[in-house]
């Protein structure tokens, strides 16, 4: 994904506009392949694998990582669905907020970025700056 390298950039930008503790920004493609990866000085290691486990999340359901946090909360019509999509999938799928779809003009998913470091809504925040400085 050519756009990778300016969503990470737009991301990390955002998060020094906020003032937040360092984040990492993951971008997958539709696939779910790593495509594009940096983490601000100071983030602590797992931080690198919970940005792209909320991109791998959002993508492996087709929403928005928040949309996956609030079905993991109210339990929803199936409580155990994030549960045992979680078991199904080794543990790749993390119910917080911070994983944003990727879509193209067409409104196809093409893939997805995922940030963490801050709190999960400060982490969207981030990601949505990411996908919204990218005309794809």
């Amino acid at each position: 994904m050519a756009a990778g390298i300016q969503i990470v950039d737009s991301a990390l930008t955002k998060a020094r506009e906020l003032n937040l503790p360092p984040i990492g920004c993951a971008v997958l493609d539709a696939g779910g392949h790593l495509k594009a990866f940096q983490a601000q000085d100071g983030l602590a290691f797992a931080r690198v694998l919970v940005c792209q486990a909320k991109a791998w999340g959002s993508l492996g359901v087709g929403v928005d990582s928040e949309q996956i946090a609030e079905r993991y909360v109210s339990g929803g019509a199936n409580p155990g669905f994030i549960n045992a999509l979680n078991a199904m999938t080794g543990g790749k799928v993390v119910p917080l907020a911070g994983g944003v779809l990727i879509r193209d003009r067409d409104d196809v998913i093409v893939g997805a970025v995922g940030v963490s470091g801050a709190k999960p809504e400060e982490d969207a925040i981030c990601a949505r700056a990411g996908v919204d400085s990218c005309s794809l």
